[in-house]
């Protein structure tokens, strides 16, 4: 019922609206760009479209800093998004004028922008609620992904019988020039009124998202618990591609399954997502963070192994359901613990995550296909073990912190430290 009451809050209202209908024009997108690609210019230049969109994330997420902050405020992501409704829209004109190189080019500036409204975003969120509601608004936020997660698909392959793959590309962009004008409304009518900033517990006003850009590493120093979680989840985010690239191959090779058993486990870990969505935005972990998150994510380790002694689709499809409600309980978890912060600081720990989840994917993107490919039950195995070992390092590590207040704490503070 939280959702339900956020929901009435017309700001909120119109960003969710906005997102859904963007994550799925982003689906749209992917789909019509992976298809178009294979169909045009082979296997090669999918993986090239999946490197080269990552490469402004990693960039900009590390040396772009100051860029990101001017960017954190509604009517500078307006802006980029209306720019990005003329570029996806010209996709199915450029592919064809320009060819493959002229289209990487595309997405590298697609990925540009991306880097620059993903974290902004993130940001901006918690700053629309009460610091009570922090949680919920994150999970509402979050839902969209998870729906879109086996909508998004399914939409797409009914839209594909009646139109053309370079047709998605059109939709997409539709959905930009919806952001846009959504984020150009709350970009006059969430301005910031200095009389009625939020109080920190010291008595001075909350900065919000503008303000200094400071260094991720003096960050990560002030608060090592969420170092701790980012680095834990970088490990369990490369291990994942086990969980998302495997699946098919295991259904495949050991259970002898078609198209239509992957399918039904898509729906599965779909349905899975979604109630660990509604759970996991109204109930908080036990224990002070990140305990719970890192015993989390040892279930996850745990679950990702158990695959390795599945036998039927039954197995298959209840293992990745349980697999998939814990997503979110992590995910969430982690990104309301950010959104605490003050905006500076939580709009550069939101760049940091952004930028680990692209090194993690790539990086097993490069390295985890070929073992899957070869031995898909040890993969499963020793992918799920050494994510459950790592959360089991985690959490003892947080449970050592947990007793050693950081200097922050001490000085009831961390702006103006994690600028040093």
């Amino acid at each position: 019922m939280s959702y339900v009451s956020l929901l009435r809050q017309r700001p909120v209202l119109v960003l969710w609206l906005a997102e859904t209908l963007s994550v799925f024009g982003d689906r749209f997108f992917t789909l019509a760009l992976a298809w178009t690609a294979w169909q045009r210019s082979g296997a090669v230049a999918m993986g090239l479209v999946v490197v080269v969109e990552s490469v402004p994330h990693l960039l900009i997420g590390a040396f772009g800093r100051k860029l990101i902050a001017r960017f954190a405020a509604f009517r500078a992501l307006a802006a980029v998004e209306a720019v990005q409704v003329v570029v996806v829209g010209a996709m199915p004109w450029l592919w064809q004028s320009l060819g493959l190189t002229g289209v990487l080019v595309v997405i590298i500036f697609v990925g540009t922008c991306d880097a620059l409204t993903g974290p902004s975003l993130s940001a901006l969120v918690p700053g629309m609620v009460a610091k009570d509601q922090v949680r919920q608004v994150t999970g509402l936020m979050d839902i969209s992904n998870r729906l879109t997660w086996f909508l998004g698909p399914g939409s797409a392959a009914v839209l594909l019988a009646f139109m053309p793959a370079e047709k998605l590309f059109l939709l997409d962009a539709a959905t930009f020039a919806v952001s846009a004008g959504a984020f150009a409304w709350l970009g006059r009518h969430m301005a910031p009124q200095p009389e009625k900033a939020e109080k920190t517990p010291e008595g001075e006003a909350d900065p919000g998202v503008e303000g200094e850009a400071p260094r991720a590493f003096a960050l990560l120093r002030a608060h090592p618990r969420i170092g701790c979680a980012l680095a834990l989840s970088g490990v369990g985010e490369f291990f994942s591609t086990v969980f998302t690239i495997g699946i098919p191959i295991w259904l495949t090779s050991q259970v002898h399954a078609g198209a239509g058993a992957y399918a039904v486990v898509l729906s599965a870990m779909g349905i899975g997502a979604v109630v660990g969505n509604l759970l996991t935005g109204n109930v908080s972990l036990p224990g002070r963070f990140p305990g719970g998150y890192c015993l989390a994510w040892t279930a996850r380790g745990l679950l990702l192994a158990a695959f390795a002694c599945s036998g039927s689709l039954y197995e298959v499809a209840v293992i990745a359901a349980t697999a998939s409600a814990l997503v979110p309980l992590t995910s969430i978890s982690l990104n309301a613990e950010i959104g605490l912060l003050p905006g500076p600081e939580r709009l550069r720990l939101f760049t940091a995550d952004s930028v680990k989840l692209h090194v993690a994917s790539m990086s097993s993107m490069l390295l985890l296909p070929v073992l899957l490919e070869r031995a898909p039950r040890a993969s499963f195995a020793a992918g799920g073990a050494l994510t459950a070992a790592a959360g089991l390092v985690a959490w003892v590590a947080a449970r050592a912190l947990a007793r050693r207040p950081t200097a922050v704490e001490q000085a009831g503070g961390g702006v103006e430290l994690a600028r040093r």
